[in-house]
């Protein structure tokens, strides 16, 4: 990943309200809020430290009553682009439960655990995108996730992107994948070394589901099919691979 523009999401299926059809017109999507944090390990400091770090954490937000659901990612299938060695990835239903999120951090109590996590990492970027569902996940929780960066074509508009999800969708469920799918838009604090119009982050139960997703991709014609679906609406580059460590993934109420 380079930096924060190389951020993963999995895709997060209780709070969004997805696209629906009326009377023939396809709906604008919802986007969901998510920040994310690059961070690297300080000396001596490792994934086991911060997940620690992390129980803490989630008591007080429990205490609190945020809406909020978080994963630390790390590298797997990378270049040497990749700086950072980690990334905080927090997802919230609205843009104004993600900001309660960041006054209980402002609070006494979060600053003192804030102090515990600067103790373990130190972090560089923090970006703000709109999430966009195109496939839900089967359930919330630890994930393999691969991410590319893609440009729309000229012409390409919400309608006709929503339109080609619904033949990706109905070309998926002929499976058994239990994988999200979603599409990352930049907004605030967006480095601008992100040059694509956004994220494409499919995520996997686990590394073998990974590894099937991908034989029926390269071996099984997933990737023709993709390209059928979405080749005149956009192409994308840089693909890399993370291992998602569930921090707080819980069901939305």
């Amino acid at each position: 990943m380079k930096k924060i523009n190389k951020i993963i999401v999995i895709s997060i299926t209780t709070w969004l309200s997805f696209t629906a059809i009326a009377d023939g017109h396809i709906e604008a999507p919802t986007y969901l809020p998510l920040e994310g944090f690059a961070c690297n390990y300080n000396s001596g400091k490792d994934l086991g430290d911060f997940m620690k770090a992390t129980e803490k954490w989630n008591d007080y937000v429990d205490e609190t009553g945020v809406a909020y659901n978080a994963w630390v990612f790390t590298p797997y299938f990378y270049s040497e682009d990749q700086k950072a060695d980690a990334y905080w990835i927090g997802v919230a239903p609205t843009w104004e439960d993600l900001m309660k999120g960041a006054e209980t951090m402002a609070s006494s109590k979060g600053q003192k655990l804030q102090a515990e996590f600067d103790k373990i990492t130190t972090c560089y970027d923090h970006s703000n995108w709109g999430l966009e569902i195109v496939r839900p996940s089967a359930e919330l929780g630890d994930a393999v996730v691969t991410m590319q960066w893609c440009t729309l074509s000229e012409g390409a508009t919400p309608e006709k992107l929503l339109a080609a999800d619904k033949k990706l969708n109905a070309f998926m469920d002929t499976g058994d994948s239990t994988g999200g799918i979603s599409r990352w838009y930049p907004g605030s604090g967006v480095p601008s070394r992100f040059d694509a119009d956004l994220l494409w982050v499919q995520s996997a139960e686990s590394m073998v589901a990974w590894g099937k997703g991908a034989d029926q991709a390269v071996n099984g014609g997933g990737n023709q099919v993709s390209q059928e679906i979405y080749g005149d609406l956009m192409t994308c580059k840089n693909r890399e691979v993370f291992i998602a460590d569930a921090v707080r993934a819980i069901q939305a109420q």
